[in-house]
C-alpha cells in the first residue's frame, strides 16, 4: 500500500460522552440517517463500535445546512466517530501518555443539565487531556421552540420568539456557571468565541430535528484542522491500537472489536495485545468490517473481509487462542519478527502499570477492562481512598482473600469494589465466611460513594464504641457561694467550663491533687447523666471534706488516665471538640508539672 495524497493525515477519532438519557446515540443516528439520504450509494461505513463519515459527505450535509465551512478546503479524509454506549467506552480509549481519542463531544441536555455522569466525563476527559465541545443537546424541548429542521444554530436561534431565546441563554448559562464552579477556566457559546484553545465552546443541538447539527460539525473539523492535524500523521508501519471489545460471535467463537490510532494490519499478520494472565500472541485469520450503511439490513451478509486496514479504523478480528483477552488493553501489530520481543514487553509493562497497586493497606479493586481499571485507579486516589490491588476479570475466592489480609492492616480497606463485574459463587462463599464487604455498581461515582459511606459509617461507630470506653477531659470551676454540704456527701455548685461532665469519674485540682469521683450530678433536684459546657450544676462526691480535702474555689479537671490519653491524642482527637481539646492539653500541663515531665507523652 502506498501513501497517497488523502492518506497524509489519517481521520480523527471523535469520542461521544454524557448522561444515558441526554441524547449521544440520538445525535449519531441523525448524523447517519441524514448523511446516508445524501447520496444512495454512500461511503459510509459502519465500524465495530464506530462510524466512519468521510469528508466529501459531511460537506453535502453542511452545503444542505447553508454551513459557508462546506466550500473550504478540508484537509480531513473524515471522522471516525466512536459511539460504544456511555462514558465506559471512552474508558477503554487509552494508550500510553495520554487517550487514543483525538478530541471529544460531551453531551448535555439543555433542559435537564448537568448530571453526576458529566463531571465524570469531565475528570476523565481532563485525565487523558482531550480537548472537547459541549453539545447541549435538545434545544426541540424548550417550551415554545419552533424548530426548523437540520438548520444552523445561529439561524433557528434568531428566528425565536424573545422569551424562547431568553430561557435557552438562562440554561446555558447554568452550564457555564456550573462549569465555572468545577475549575473550568474559559466556556462560552461557540459563537462568542474568538480563541478556540482557550475556551470550551457550547454547540446547541437537536438530535430530533438536526438544528445545529451541522454547526457541531463544523465546529469539531475546524478545530482538528487548526489545531490538531500535527496528532493526524498517516503512518505505514505497524498497527498500533486498543481492544474495544471481546465478544462471542455464532459460528465464530470469540471475536475482539480493535480501534487502531496508527499504522496498519494485513490479514495473516501477527499481533500482540494483553491477556488476563500474560500478554497474548496471535495471527490474525480474517479482518472483518460491517457493509456500508445502506446495505447492512442484511444480516446474512453482513461482514465483508478485507486484506488491509489502515488507521483510524474501527474491525473485527477472527483469531486463534484469544480467550482471555482483555478490554481496553493494548494492541500491537507485528510487521518485523524483529520488534516481536520488544512490542511484548511494551504491552506486559503497560498492562502491569495499570493492574498492579503498592499500598498494603486498601481495597481490593476489580473492573472489567484496563481503560475502567484506570480510571478507577485515578479517581479513588484523588478522594483519598487506597488500593492494594487493582485487576481486570471478575471477583474471585483469591479476592476475598487478599481483603481478609487487608483487614489486619485497616479493617475500612477490608473489602472488595467491583465495577462492572460478576461475583463468582466461590467468592460469595468465602466473604459470607471472613466477613468481608463486596460492593459492586456500573458508575463509578456511586462505586465510591457506596465504599465510602461505609467506611465513614463504620468509623463512626468504632470511634462511638471507642469514646464510650475512655474518660474524656472536662474542666470545672467551683462556686464558693454554693457549698450544700460539707461532706458525708459533700455537695456543691461547679460552672462546666470545657468538655462534658459525667458521674463516676474521678476530678483532680488544678494543683494536681486528687479528689475522689462523682457520686452524681443534679440540677433543681434532678439527677442528670451528664452536664454539658456552660452548665450550672451541684455535685456530690463522697468521703471528702471541704475545708480540709479541697477548698471553696478549686479549678477541678476529670482525671483522665495516662492509657486513655494517649489514645484521646492519638486516633480519636479529631473527634473531640475545641473546648475538650482545650482542657485535655491543660490537664497533660498540670500533671506533667505535677507529677512527672513526660507524663502522657
Amino acid at each position: 500500500m502506498t501513501i497517497d495524497e488523502k492518506k497524509i493525515i489519517r481521520a480523527p477519532i471523535v469520542c461521544i460522552l454524557g448522561h444515558i438519557d441526554h441524547g449521544k446515540t440520538t445525535i449519531l443516528d441523525y448524523i447517519r440517517g441524514t448523511v446516508v439520504q445524501q447520496r444512495e450509494a454512500a461511503g459510509i461505513t459502519q465500524h465495530i463500535g464506530a462510524s466512519y463519515f468521510p469528508t466529501g459527505d459531511i460537506k453535502e450535509f453542511l452545503r444542505k445546512s447553508k454551513q459557508e465551512f462546506a466550500e473550504k478546503e478540508i484537509k480531513l479524509p473524515g471522522l471516525l466517530v466512536v459511539d460504544t454506549p456511555g462514558h465506559a467506552a471512552f474508558m477503554n480509549l487509552r494508550k500510553r501518555g495520554g487517550a487514543v481519542a483525538d478530541i471529544a463531544i460531551l453531551v448535555i441536555d439543555v433542559t435537564a443539565g448537568t448530571m453526576p455522569i458529566t463531571w465524570e466525563s469531565l475528570r476523565i476527559l481532563r485525565e487523558r487531556k482531550t480537548p472537547f465541545v459541549i453539545a447541549a443537546n435538545k434545544i426541540d424541548r424548550i417550551s415554545g421552540w419552533k424548530s426548523k429542521k437540520d438548520a444552523d444554530f445561529l439561524d433557528s436561534y434568531k428566528s425565536q420568539k424573545p422569551h424562547v431565546k431568553d430561557f435557552l441563554d438562562e440554561k446555558i448559562l447554568g452550564i457555564i456557571g456550573n462549569f465555572l464552579e468545577e475549575g473550568s477556566k474559559g466556556i462560552d457559546r461557540y459563537d462568542k468565541i474568538k480563541d478556540f484553545t482557550k475556551k470550551i465552546a457550547i454547540v446547541p443541538t437537536s438530535g430530533k430535528t438536526g438544528e445545529g447539527i451541522s454547526t457541531l460539525l463544523m465546529i469539531l473539523m475546524g478545530l482538528v484542522q487548526q489545531y490538531l492535524t500535527t496528532n493526524l500523521k498517516y503512518s505505514e508501519g505497524s498497527a498500533k491500537g486498543v481492544v474495544l471489545e471481546v465478544k462471542k460471535e455464532k459460528g465464530q467463537g470469540k471475536t475482539i472489536d480493535v480501534l487502531i490510532y496508527d499504522g496498519l494490519i494485513n490479514k495473516g499478520d501477527e499481533f500482540i495485545v494483553g491477556g488476563l494472565e500474560k500478554p497474548i500472541k496471535s495471527k490474525v485469520r480474517a479482518l472483518l468490517i460491517p457493509k456500508p450503511l445502506d446495505e447492512i439490513r442484511d444480516p446474512r451478509q453482513k461482514f465483508d473481509s478485507v486484506d488491509v486496514i489502515s488507521a483510524a479504523a474501527g474491525f473485527k478480528i477472527l483469531a486463534p487462542n484469544i480467550d482471555d483477552v482483555v478490554a481496553g488493553s493494548p494492541f500491537r501489530g507485528i510487521l518485523d519478527p524483529s520488534e516481536e520481543e520488544d512490542v511484548y514487553r511494551e504491552v506486559e509493562s503497560e498492562v502491569e502499570s495499570i493492574r498492579i497497586k503498592t499500598d498494603k493497606a486498601g481495597v481490593v479493586l476489580k473492573a472489567d477492562t484496563l481503560g475502567s481499571l484506570e480510571a478507577l485507579e485515578n479517581h479513588f486516589t484523588k478522594n483519598g481512598v487506597k488500593i492494594s490491588i487493582a485487576d481486570v476479570g471478575p471477583i474471585k475466592k483469591e479476592d476475598i482473600i487478599n481483603a481478609n489480609i487487608v483487614k489486619q492492616l485497616d479493617p475500612y480497606s477490608a473489602t472488595v469494589l467491583g465495577f462492572n463485574v460478576p461475583i463468582l459463587p466461590e467468592a460469595n462463599e468465602q466473604a459470607i465466611k471472613d466477613n468481608i464487604r463486596i460492593f459492586t455498581n456500573n458508575v463509578i461515582y456511586r462505586l465510591l460513594e457506596d465504599y465510602i459511606e461505609y467506611a465513614e459509617t463504620r468509623k463512626a461507630e468504632d470511634t462511638a464504641k471507642g469514646l464510650s470506653e475512655l474518660t474524656l477531659p472536662a474542666k470545672m470551676k467551683m462556686f464558693p457561694d454554693f457549698i450544700f454540704r460539707n461532706s458525708d456527701p459533700a455537695v456543691f455548685g461547679v460552672y462546666v467550663e470545657a468538655g462534658t461532665l459525667y458521674p463516676k469519674v474521678q476530678l483532680i485540682t488544678d494543683k494536681g491533687k486528687k479528689v475522689r469521683r462523682v457520686h452524681q450530678i443534679q440540677d433543681k433536684g434532678q439527677t442528670l447523666e451528664k452536664a454539658p459546657k456552660d452548665s450550672e450544676v451541684a455535685i456530690s462526691i463522697r468521703g471528702i471534706e471541704i475545708g480540709r480535702d479541697i477548698e471553696k474555689d478549686e479549678t477541678l479537671f476529670v482525671n483522665v488516665p495516662e492509657s486513655h490519653v494517649r489514645q484521646l491524642m492519638g486516633k480519636f482527637i479529631d473527634e473531640l471538640s475545641t473546648d475538650q481539646k482545650q482542657a485535655l492539653r491543660e490537664f497533660i500541663t498540670l500533671m506533667r508539672t505535677h507529677t512527672h515531665p513526660w507524663w502522657g507523652m
